[in-house]
């Protein structure tokens, strides 16, 4: 176990270097998105959001994975499988405990001139480590100082794509290096001029942001982001870039709606290839706590054919720090599905999750109820689920609504208290 925990740790360290995504501390529910639909790229094997956010400890679970999921790791950084990722020469530390054995007939039968020549190696280098601890103590960065640094920051328009205009001042400073950090990911920083004070960047996905002012390595300056919608985002759902889709006002009955006319409308191959769509509505101004509120809405999958034929659905409350996420699908697919309050899973896989299998012959009517961060779900106004979550999200700033192939939602709604938000 113990080696098999230490190949596990360095197969995440190599998938983070070739990532270049930085501290996976920081990794957040999309980019897990993200890499689940890049190791199905490369290896046709799908490994879910959950599974992925279990390995990287950012949920509790005690299970170990399977060989499944250990050969699709190995094969996403280039290995035939895991036995050839472990053979390949990674070797754990060696318990002092254990007998190690001895190899005096190799040392034995060294020749003179075989020591002669490891000799000058080591003497190599040790001259190269001392020229270079020589040079290191020469150009010793000069310890961070500044007085007055300012930074902020004004999206130029309401939805998205949407470029947002940063403005800083660092001259007063003795830092080498002035760098933006356009959210949580330090490797979404921009070297920027010292001696200017505007850099534009362009955002392509609505939510909450954490935008920062990087001094050498450094964070000064920080402030909160929003990329809010103009109205209802309809998207079809692409890895680097989203597809948008035109502007649909909602119908008499209050619906928005991605059918099947706009994948086909796009070129997407319906019979290759079922996408993943959104609906997004994003407000700076909602506001709703995560560990206190009412949601309830209406929503039905409208996609029929092909490997849609689970329906699987998600109604994600977007928050500051992280997401609820309550999934649906038909009946016969609910051991896939995974309940997700901030940064605790439910597992289908290890939990019954029958309640979230519906029909959607007809809409379903979803009721989340959150107290002092203890949740219960409605599915057609029956308890489906019951549980908690331990660290607040801060405020829930949208919401967003995921399907395999085409949907609809209506009538989604928030109440705090005897208030009531209507988003729809």
């Amino acid at each position: 176990m113990t080696n098999e925990k230490f190949y596990i740790d360095k197969c995440k360290e190599l998938i983070e270097k070739q990532l270049e995504w930085g501290d996976s501390e920081h990794w957040q529910n999309q980019d897990f998105d993200v890499l689940s639909e890049r190791i199905f790229e490369a290896t046709k094997v799908s490994l879910s959001n959950s599974t992925l956010k279990r390995l990287w400890g950012k949920v509790r679970y005690d299970s170990t994975p399977n060989l499944t999921t250990l050969n699709a790791l190995a094969q996403f950084i280039h290995y035939e499988n895991w036995r050839a990722f472990t053979s390949n020469g990674f070797q754990p530390k060696i318990d002092v405990n254990e007998d190690i054995p001895h190899k005096i007939e190799t040392v034995i039968n060294t020749s003179r001139r075989g020591i002669s020549k490891g000799y000058f190696w080591v003497i190599g280098f040790f001259m190269v480590g001392l020229l270079l601890g020589i040079w290191a103590f020469q150009h010793k960065s000069r310890p961070l100082t500044y007085g007055k640094v300012l930074f902020s920051s004004m999206p130029v328009t309401l939805g998205v794509p949407n470029t947002v205009l940063f403005y800083y001042d660092a001259k007063d400073s003795n830092a080498d290096s002035v760098l933006i950090q356009q959210s949580w990911d330090n490797k979404l920083r921009v070297k920027v001029d010292k001696n200017k004070h505007q850099f534009a960047n362009t955002y392509y996905l609505p939510g909450y942001y954490k935008a920062k002012l990087v001094l050498n390595d450094s964070i000064v300056k920080e402030h909160d982001l929003y990329i809010e919608t103009d109205g209802w985002l309809r998207t079809i759902d692409k890895e680097s870039m989203p597809v948008f889709l035109p502007k649909k006002q909602a119908t008499k009955e209050n619906v928005i709606a991605i059918d099947e006319e706009d994948l086909t409308g796009q070129k997407f191959d319906l019979e290759k290839n079922i996408p993943w769509v959104s609906i997004f509505k994003v407000q700076k101004d909602l506001q709703i706590p995560s560990d206190n509120f009412v949601f309830e809405t209406d929503i039905k999958n409208t996609f029929n054919r092909g490997d849609g034929i689970c329906h699987k659905t998600k109604i994600i409350l977007m928050c500051m720090n992280g997401a609820h996420v309550i999934p649906l699908s038909i009946k016969g697919c609910v051991g896939e599905l995974n309940v997700v309050l901030g940064n605790e899973l439910y597992e289908g896989k290890t939990l019954d999750l029958s309640g979230f299998g519906v029909d959607f012959s007809d809409w379903i009517h979803v009721k989340m109820e959150v107290k002092n961060r203890e949740a219960k779900i409605f599915i057609n106004q029956k308890l489906a689920f019951e549980g908690d979550f331990k660290q607040s999200l801060g405020m829930i700033v949208g919401l967003r609504a995921s399907f395999k192939g085409a949907g609809e939602i209506r009538n989604a709604k928030f109440y705090i208290g005897n208030n009531k938000s209507r988003i729809l």
